[in-house]
């Protein structure tokens, strides 16, 4: 049981870019980094999925994000275990409707949908256009702050 004033977090997924945008230096980085130390350590209740991890494991290999040797490690440490990307997850990623979003962002929004996540955490506005899903940019400190429970 949570004590008595201390603010509710939000079960929330937590995008690659947020993961990525940790690691290089970038206006997103300490905010990113702060998002991800709260995960860790059992603050907040952030998730992430096998095809989150997927793109940050290809950044990290194909050196498309610099020098972050280790980050996908890193970061399965702290997200396992991982959510995974079920037929379930996929049926709902192929029936949405009405975004713009790339396919694997749509694995994530039906990965959200399938495990009763409603907000996710990410630097891309293009996940505003999906319905139902609430997007929490990094810098945005009011919005983070409710995510965080803060």
């Amino acid at each position: 049981m949570r004590p008595a004033g201390r603010p509710t977090t939000v079960k929330f997924f937590v995008d690659a870019n947020v993961v990525v945008y940790s690691a290089v230096n970038c206006p997103y980085q300490q905010a990113c980094l702060e998002i991800l130390r709260a995960v860790a350590g059992g603050k907040a209740e952030g998730h992430t999925s096998t095809a989150a991890l997927e793109e940050v494991w290809h950044l990290e290999l194909s050196g498309k994000a610099g020098q972050v040797t280790g980050l996908t490690r890193r970061a399965h440490a702290i997200f396992s275990p991982l959510l995974p990307v079920t037929d379930e997850a996929f049926q709902l990623a192929l029936s949405l409707r009405g975004t713009n979003v790339g396919t694997n962002d749509r694995l994530h929004a039906g990965t959200c949908a399938a495990n009763g996540i409603d907000a996710i955490c990410t630097a891309d506005a293009g996940f505003d256009t999906v319905a139902g899903l609430r997007r929490v940019d990094p810098l945005d400190q009011q919005a983070v702050a409710r995510l965080l429970g803060l």
